[in-house]
């Protein structure tokens, strides 16, 4: 339920992500882009009864909460609200512009590199990631994304985000039902703290992402929480395609039972 394709940061069509699915026999899932719906028709189109596939609607959406982006994933919502389509413009025209800005600062360090030249620059998108961190990594100037992430971070260039109460409101105006996703993607090797998860229960959030690489596979401490406060249970591998091949398709392994999507299916 946590999959990026290449109209994001992945590296799969949607041809290939379904092969990649039915390979690794999974039936229930969901594409899960940044900020961006546009694989969500291609892979509809292209699924038949005989793939024996599942497929729930899905976005991840990008905001700011105490100087951190955070991540919410947001399934079976109407994917022609113009209020919705909004905000991903809105956000998606952010982070263009800050990635420019970052172009622009480096190229005062580095002689080789200039924003013309960046304009000029043709992404590949079955790379996966984006465009300023493939360009500066074929510069020579950062060897891989860890290091391009490091720098971009120092250099204090970041983008506007929309708060998580904007976020979320006009996510379930569209009609969809919102997960927090991988909380522990923000606090590495322990969980994320009660009061926090409360902060987000009080925002309205349907769902936790439970099962993620991130917090070892199984989130008991979260699925506890969920059942606590009637909240939703979910799972996803945050698989990018080769992008980043330590997340792999289908893992953590998450059945049905597992979870509690029942209001989503």
């Amino acid at each position: 339920m946590h999959i990026h394709t290449v109209a994001s940061d992945g590296t799969w069509d949607v041809a290939e992500l379904k092969e990649e699915l039915k390979k690794n026999k999974i039936h229930i899932f969901s594409v899960t882009d940044h900020d961006s719906v546009d694989n969500i028709k291609n892979m509809q189109e292209i699924l038949n009864p005989k793939d024996n596939l599942i497929f729930l609607p899905g976005v991840e959406l990008s905001a700011e909460h105490q100087g951190r982006e955070y991540h919410l994933t947001l399934y079976n919502f109407d994917i022609n609200d113009s209020r919705l389509l909004n905000l991903m413009e809105w956000t998606n025209q952010n982070k263009l512009s800050s990635n420019a800005d970052y172009i622009r600062y480096i190229s005062k360090k580095h002689k080789n590199v200039s924003f013309e030249d960046f304009e000029r620059y043709e992404n590949n998108r079955k790379r996966g990631g984006w465009k300023s961190a493939n360009y500066m990594i074929d510069k020579g100037i950062h060897k891989d994304i860890p290091e391009h992430l490091k720098d971009v971070y120092a250099s204090g260039i970041k983008a506007e985000l929309k708060s998580p109460e904007e976020v979320i409101r006009v996510a379930k105006e569209s009609g969809g039902k919102i997960f927090l996703a991988h909380p522990s993607y923000h606090y590495r090797n322990t969980f994320m703290p009660e009061e926090e998860l409360k902060f987000w229960l009080e925002l309205g959030i349907d769902g936790i992402e439970c099962f993620s690489p991130y917090n070892g596979g199984r989130g008991d401490y979260y699925i506890d929480f969920c059942r606590k406060n009637n909240l939703m249970i979910s799972g996803g591998s945050d698989c990018h395609g080769m992008f980043i091949p330590s997340r792999k398709l289908g893992v953590p392994e998450v059945s049905l039972e597992d979870l509690d999507i029942k209001k989503l299916l």
